[in-house]
């Protein structure tokens, strides 16, 4: 999994990106190892802006949220994606299982 960082009117330091790296790391069961996942980090007036794109085999995703501080921004952020992709495998799980559970049912 690749994960790229970018800032807008921050400071990079090793600390934000270690910190990024760890959160966005939840994401690797939902995800293959060709997956980039893009990090878009925005300080503002009203606080932070942080916004994810995921870009995994035969998908795209987008997510951002907005906090008070950083944390908050990016804890926000890779929450909406961990949902929005844990539904996603559970589509496909339960596709597949339809699949298979017809199978057997016509013995």
């Amino acid at each position: 999994m690749n994960v790229q960082v970018n800032y807008q009117n921050l400071k990079n330091t090793q600390w934000v990106d270690e910190f990024v790296t760890r959160k966005v790391d939840r994401l690797t069961p939902f995800l293959d190892r060709s997956s980039r996942i893009q990090v878009h980090v925005k300080h503002e007036k009203n606080g932070y802006v942080t916004s994810l794109a995921i870009h995994y085999p035969q998908h795209e995703l987008a997510v951002s949220a907005v906090g008070e501080n950083l944390y908050e921004a990016l804890a926000d952020a890779v929450e909406k994606a961990r949902r929005a992709l844990r539904t996603q495998k559970d589509k496909i799980k339960n596709r597949i299982n339809k699949r298979f559970y017809s199978l057997k049912k016509s013995y």
